[in-house]
């Protein structure tokens, strides 16, 4: 049996305000010191922050069990500190005091021995409640109320949990480690470096890295259970699920590196988990939360303003709309970059402002600009003609990143369906990643990109990891309540497979010729929408460098009487061949040189010039509709004569159904059900439509010049189409087949399968009846429900009737008139 100690931080009292208006929001720190007072110290755990608490903060908070042995008692060595901080929305917290104690004091009587030595509670023992004093320097500031607790378990164990804690020994990486910097999310992240990488079969010493446990209690628990889950024939019927979850290998005990010569060595405790930049030159990556709600009050800890206020932030970011939204970006590419979202306030040098602004522009981002920027490689370095024969272009490694995405997207949403329960993952994150830095030759060739393309799902702080056992135990409250947050995510997931393959269309659809290309110059507003400036629309053909005028949306020329003269861009189009064995037949190549006299757009804030961007939107149509391909080119502050000298590419793809071939990668029969006419294009101009297209003109366009997205309801449309497809793949018996298990003689009365599919998260499994029965609260029918919750797929078409006894449920099928037995489920009792 191991001995842990665990603490509790109960509540506090402070003498003073430590905020200069308003009600303080404070919160706990919790550091175990070893060794001393002067020894090296780890953060073990801090409480949530009681909003508006003030000086009479109520926590009621348990930490994370440590190791605690009789040896530990006897040196009385190790020493626990309480730090009481006030939370502030923007700054640093503000310290309000702290108290020290030993820990062999605050246990009191409870020791090992007297934990293993009671019969009638053999697993705790309470040391007493104690009050301490908190200081701020000299300053007596209040109180803190704390408890700890003697726990017996079986080693690694976690109280009030059966997983284990699986711990990494520390002699497989190096020390120090390293802190690293990252674009989404609060908790620290470390670089490890294994000693030795082939001994473990790893390709790169950076194969794992850490992340600080301090920052991430909630989610052991998650990888543990994962861990224990996949150790399992079929996970528990989650296996295609887990299977995108981080690879997840323990927690270490570790110390960081780079701190002052009279700091306190610092010991870190860190989830070691698969590192995504390994092996990678640059890595592009997208931090995307999944969820139309992204907090509930009173879930794990959440308290009610800040799910209020959490709330806020789904309604006004692209959750609200699309289910998802964008909440960090590594290795942006220079495009996204130059666009300051304090460009309009004029604020320059604040590097924590800009952040904040970042982050609000980024998660205001729909679907489409999401992956836009993520897939933007037009101002990487440009292959030669020569080179092009050895190696492949950035732009056919984004093409292969795109087609293993809308694979693994649609097999993520397939998997989701088929999960045999409903989960409940609040703000839990999709991630898409690939090397933008690496140009695989063409010996390599796909494999290579497919290879570091990545498509997980992780940041399980909030999220509960459902099993089957686990759900038959809950209320019907509780149950309702799984269901509506799986159906947020399942949401979610589906929103952006769809936006993934709408894009895959769009940008490489095109087998035949692209036809027009539009050039529209706007200023770039960060604030408010882009300020249009002028256009200009030319057909795509070999065209060396010229100098046109632009036009403005009346048709009129840009600048015709002012004194600077007309406004003109310069551009080249050329069309270059792709060698043999290519996906591409080639490449138009579109280079936006400059432009010249552009008008002045910031006047209202009290400026003189403008900051151009070009938007290109190439259009061509096929048999199943048309194709819109959109591209930004890079913000040019302050200038009204900008030199971009930036070349944009526009596929044509060497043999069609690329797409079709990936969604049937993923699911068979998927890519035959799904029609180009599911995937409008994002963004197109109405007098273009009129002027190239008028079968696909749009009588409901306000002007004949103006802008506008796709008809919300055909969007919509054409995404439940989609969700129609991804449910009817689901349940198909040639891509999910039931499980077989021994089966046993059958008793009692027969019924009738269903026909339709009971899917997670519907209406009908909630209730628990289905609408086919006849008596909707009969045994029948919830048994048949529990059945199809437990496989999470339907049965053969050949099955036709269904058995239930006190013993479980029981499956045939009827061939030649004979009744034979295929299958079982058991199950311990059913009232």
């Amino acid at each position: 049996m191991e001995t842990l100690v665990v603490i509790r931080v109960l509540r506090a009292e402070l003498n003073r305000s430590f905020d200069s208006y308003g009600k303080m929001d404070p919160f706990a720190v919790v550091k175990w010191l070893a060794s001393g007072l002067s020894g090296a110290s780890r953060e073990i755990s801090r409480t949530r922050t009681d909003w508006n608490a003030h000086m009479n903060p109520q926590w009621d908070h348990t930490c994370r069990a440590q190791p605690y042995t009789y040896d530990m008692m006897l040196s009385g060595s190790d020493f626990l500190e309480f730090e009481v901080m006030e939370g502030n929305v923007i700054g640093r917290p503000t310290f309000c005091g702290s108290s020290t104690i030993e820990i062999s004091k605050l246990l009191g009587e409870a020791t090992p021995s007297a934990c293993s030595g009671q019969a009638s509670s053999p697993e705790a023992v309470a040391g007493p409640v104690v009050e301490l004093v908190l200081r701020n320097r000299s300053e007596v500031t209040g109180t803190i109320t704390v408890q700890a607790v003697l726990v017996q378990r079986p080693p690694g164990s976690i109280p009030g949990s059966s997983t284990a804690l699986t711990r990494v020994d520390p002699g497989l990486f190096e020390e120090p480690v390293e802190r690293m910097g990252v674009s989404g999310g609060s908790a620290p992240f470390f670089k490890l470096c294994l000693r030795q990488p082939s001994s473990l079969g790893e390709a790169s010493s950076d194969y794992f890295i850490g992340k600080d446990l301090s920052h991430a209690e909630d989610e052991v628990t998650f990888y543990e259970e994962v861990l224990a889950l996949k150790s399992l024939p079929g996970a528990g019927g989650l296996a295609p699920l887990l299977e995108f979850t981080f690879e997840y290998a323990g927690v270490l005990s570790t110390f960081e590196a780079g701190l002052r010569a009279n700091a306190k060595r610092q010991s870190l405790e860190l989830l070691v988990m698969r590192n995504l930049r390994a092996g990678s030159k640059h890595l592009r990556m997208l931090d995307i939360k999944i969820g139309q709600k992204t907090a509930q009050a009173g879930w794990q800890g959440k308290s009610r303003t800040a799910a209020l206020r959490q709330s806020v932030i789904d309604g006004i970011t692209n959750s609200s709309c699309e289910g998802f939204r964008l909440e960090g970006f590594d290795g942006q590419p220079p495009a996204l970059r130059s666009m300051d979202p304090l460009l309009d306030l004029g604020v320059t040098g604040n590097q924590k402002m800009a952040k904040k602004a970042l982050r609000v522009m980024l998660q205001r981002m729909t679907g489409s600009e999401m992956l836009l920027h993520f897939l933007d490689v037009h101002q990487e370095p440009l292959v030669s003609d020569q080179e092009l024969q050895e190696k492949m272009t950035p732009m056919e490694v984004s093409e292969v990143v795109l087609h293993e995405v809308v694979c693994k997207m649609a097999q993520l949403a397939i998997a989701c369906r088929r999960c045999p329960v409903p989960q409940k993952w609040i703000g839990s994150s999709v991630g898409l990643a690939f090397d933008a830095g690496r140009l695989p030759s063409r010996l390599e060739g796909e494999s290579e990109v497919r290879k570091f393309t990545q498509v997980n799902i992780f940041d399980w702080g909030r999220s509960e990891l459902n099993t089957f056992d686990k759900h038959m135990m809950l209320s019907d409250k509780e149950q309702h309540d799984r269901a509506e947050f799986w159906g947020y995510y399942v949401g979610g997931i589906d929103r952006l497979s769809w936006e993934a393959a709408r894009t895959y269309r769009h940008r490489f659809g095109c087998t035949g010729s692209w036809s027009h290309l539009n050039f529209k110059i706007c200023d770039f507003d960060s604030m408010t929408d882009n300020d249009f400036m002028g256009r200009l629309t030319v057909p795509i053909e070999e065209t060396t460098e010229t100098c046109a005028d632009i036009m403005t949306q009346s048709g009129r020329l840009v600048g015709e009487n002012a004194a600077r003269g007309r406004a003109t861009l310069t551009y080249s189009i050329r069309w270059r061949s792709y060698p043999q064995g290519s996906r591409f037949k080639g490449a138009w190549l579109i280079k936006v040189v400059s432009a010249q006299n552009l008008p002045r757009q910031d006047k209202m804030q009290f400026r003189t010039t403008s900051d151009p961007i070009i938007e290109i939107i190439a259009v061509s149509e096929d048999a199943a509709g048309l194709l819109c391909h959109r591209q930004l080119s890079s913000v040019k502050v302050k200038c009204l004569d900008p030199d971009w000298e930036e070349t944009f590419e526009l596929p044509v793809l060497a043999e069609p159904g690329a797409l079709e071939a990936a969604l049937e990668s993923a699911a068979v029969d998927l890519g035959a059900r799904c029609a180009g006419s599911i995937f409008p294009p994002e963004k197109m101009p109405d007098w273009q439509k009129e002027g190239l297209f008028p079968e696909l003109s749009s009588t409901k366009a306000a002007s004949k010049w103006s802008w506008s997205s796709a008809e919300a309801s055909d969007v919509e449309k054409a995404f439940k189409t989609w969700e129609s497809c991804l449910d009817a793949i689901s349940a198909s018996p040639s891509t999910a087949r039931p499980q077989r298990v021994d089966a046993h003689q059958p008793l009692g009365k027969s019924f009738t399968k269903p026909e339709a599919h009971i899917r997670p998260g519907a209406r009908e499994q909630q209730t628990g009846l289905h609408p086919k029965h006849e008596k909707p609260d009969s045994p029948e029918a919830n048994a048949y429900t529990t059945w199809a919750l437990f496989e999470g797929q339907a049965a053969k078409p050949a099955v036709q009737m269904s058995t239930l006894s006190p013993d479980g449920i029981f499956i045939f099928e009827e061939q030649e008139g004979e009744q034979n037995l295929c299958g079982c489920l058991q199950f311990p009792c059913m009232s």
